[in-house]
């Protein structure tokens, strides 16, 4: 690229917005403090006003996947039936992530207790989960290996899907539904039981 005109009076929020937009359209190893600086038409040194690192920017691109997750996907769920709001929620994720590949892997690595911006991204998203576990009758110690179930299922076939590591013809979405029906059904078996506490 030829010289770079600077930009000025870019907030940290529209830089993380064009590194969503970068990190979608070539993915998130293509991301990186040169490129995303191209992208943005400014210097490096005005990007390391906001970000200075490569893990800067994943862990920023991480609080705005979730926190666009927990504000968007949740809102408007609110049925009685704990059941499909788990199933509405399955779906609303899984069409956020195939829309956002790049996002999506950025919050892969997500650990809800390295820190609290990162739990205050995603406090909306448990809570939600907690309150249909509630509904259910499923005792919160149990719930919480459920949601290490929910959370493994959504991410590992999105990110299966992404990688195009389904061969098969048959429709992706359908065997998403299929899986996610399976899988909220067979949370009935831990109703009004108690966990294991050691």
């Amino acid at each position: 690229m030829g010289d770079v005109m600077p930009r000025t009076g870019l907030s940290k929020e529209e830089i993380v917005e064009k590194a969503a937009e970068l990190a979608n359209e070539k993915g998130l190893s293509y991301l990186s403090v040169t490129t995303l600086s191209e992208y943005l038409g400014i210097r490096k040194p005005s990007l390391y006003n906001h970000m200075k690192t490569i893990e800067d920017m994943h862990r920023s691109l991480m609080i705005y996947g979730w926190q666009t997750v927990s504000e968007d996907v949740v809102r408007g769920i609110d049925s009685s039936d704990e059941k499909a709001n788990l199933f509405d929620y399955g779906k609303k994720f899984y069409k956020f992530a195939i829309e956002n590949p790049g996002v999506f892997e950025a919050m892969l690595w997500y650990n809800k207790y390295s820190d609290d911006a990162l739990l205050s991204a995603t406090e909306g998203l448990y809570s939600f989960f907690f309150k249909q576990t509630d509904g259910l009758g499923i005792d919160r110690e149990i719930a919480n290996h459920l949601l290490r179930t929910y959370r493994s299922f959504l991410e590992g076939f999105i990110m299966l899907q992404i990688h195009n590591s389904f061969g098969n013809p048959i429709s992706l979405e359908e065997s998403f539904e299929i899986s996610l029906n399976v899988m909220i059904s067979g949370m009935d078996g831990y109703r009004n039981k108690r966990g294991n506490k050691k």
